[in-house]
């Protein structure tokens, strides 16, 4: 996919040989080239010392208790658990663009690249002189992927937005809360991960493109556009028929029951029953006669009884176990689990039998479990290689192995904070 020299590293994945440099911060696009990495492409992310990436938590401030005395040396900035959660199989480097030397190497990078990836607001990348066209004129046939709140062009173009105004701002958070309540944000930033996900998806297909055709792409995602689609069946049907969907809670627009149950203990059952075979094993292992009436002999008469069938289940999780019923429901053909806490999904079996969390050590935050791979690929298999990078941890050997920059010019870059593994003097 690409006819620049790389440098010798053990070759894994789809997109072994493929080089990206990325100027992602925080979560959506730090994730996005993440599964580049995990795709096995040589993923190199660039910081400025000035402005370390968001989620490295600053300078100052304790080191979380959990990571504390983990190695010999600690630096605040190279312990952060959510930067060094979604940044594995990266090499990291310091470089600052705005200095007229850091942007002087980043240009001579770029010939040696595949992809450049960015989630800034669309004038940065512009004002730094480094368009697509700028890019494409450094390396015919490079792929740029940028990814901002609202794309590149329309009256939203210059406003910065994070996942929690993305939520609003795409329809989704008009679908979430009670029926009786207010719009709810999903309060984990949701909708990050999920641009994420189609720009790593985009930048694969536009890889696949110059691969048969020799030609570029610039792409232009936007946070609200990505995360629409996953409210798309709402839009669809207010197009059709001017109907907006009300909030439902866990219910579903179709199938009765379909919920969320207290059981014993302060624990939460979930369980549905998607066609009559599902209800008939559900009336079975909940023996309540009640649930024999005509009221609920259809899908529809249950959904038209909801609250009414939705009591009759209550009363019964309260005197459950949920992972006693989770188990029975689930033996009967009735979808069924216990709601899980974190801690408990990564000690999950499904997931722990599919290398899906893996240990990993970093040298100074220490060893911990992580979210890996998402998926098994047969012949191209994808794996974590290396934990997240330290602040300028590759800088030299990335600037000396590709640009030929010798000890003495690296330490003239450190001296003028133009790269480095510490904070600016």
């Amino acid at each position: 996919m690409t006819t620049q020299p790389h440098e010798s590293r053990t070759a894994f994945g789809p997109l072994a040989g493929v080089r990206v440099i990325t100027f992602t911060q925080a979560w959506s696009g730090t994730f996005a080239t993440e599964l580049l990495g995990f795709l096995g492409a040589d993923v190199i992310q660039i910081e400025a010392r000035r402005r370390p990436d968001t989620w490295r938590g600053g300078y100052q401030g304790a080191i979380p208790e959990a990571i504390q005395g983990a190695a010999e040396r600690q630096r605040r900035w190279n312990v952060g658990p959510l930067y060094n959660a979604v940044n594995l199989n990266k090499r990291g480097i310091t470089l600052d663009i705005g200095d007229p030397q850091g942007a002087e190497y980043f240009r001579r990078l770029v010939p040696l690249a595949d992809v450049i990836v960015d989630n800034f607001s669309p004038r940065v990348m512009g004002n730094w002189g480094l368009a697509y066209a700028d890019l494409d004129a450094l390396r015919p046939g490079i792929i740029q992927a940028s990814l901002s709140a609202y794309g590149a062009s329309g009256p939203y173009r210059d406003i910065p937005g994070i996942g929690g105004t993305i939520e609003p701002m795409s329809g989704m958070s008009s679908l979430l809360g009670y029926e009786d309540g207010n719009p709810l944000n999903s309060g984990n930033m949701y909708p990050d991960p999920v641009a994420g996900v189609y720009m790593t998806t985009a930048i694969v297909a536009a890889l696949r493109h110059r691969a048969t055709t020799g030609e570029g792409q610039y792409i232009d995602l936007g946070m609200m556009e990505a995360n629409a689609t996953f409210v798309g069946d709402a839009f669809a049907e207010f197009t059709a028929n001017g109907r907006v969907r009300p909030r439902m809670g866990n219910r579903h627009p179709r199938v009765a029951p379909h919920g969320i149950y207290e059981a014993a203990g302060g624990q939460w059952l979930a369980l549905s029953a998607d066609d009559e075979s599902q209800w008939t094993a559900l009336k079975g292992v909940l023996a309540i006669p009640a649930l024999d009436a005509t009221t609920f002999a259809t899908m529809a008469e249950r959904k038209a009884h909801e609250d009414e069938l939705d009591a009759h289940i209550a009363d019964w999780a309260r005197g459950q176990d949920a992972t006693l019923a989770e188990q029975l429901l689930q033996q009967a053909g009735v979808p069924a689990a216990r709601v899980r806490l974190p801690d408990e999904v990564l000690a999950d079996a499904q997931l722990r039998a599919r290398e899906f969390v893996v240990s990993v050590t970093h040298p100074e935050a220490g060893t911990h479990e992580m979210v890996g791979v998402p998926w098994r690929f047969s012949r191209t298999p994808a794996q974590v290689t290396r934990p997240s990078p330290m602040l300028g941890q590759h800088s030299q050997e990335v600037l000396g192995d590709l640009l030929g920059v010798t000890s003495d010019e690296y330490e003239s870059l450190v001296e003028r904070n133009v790269s480095g593994d510490e904070p600016p003097q």
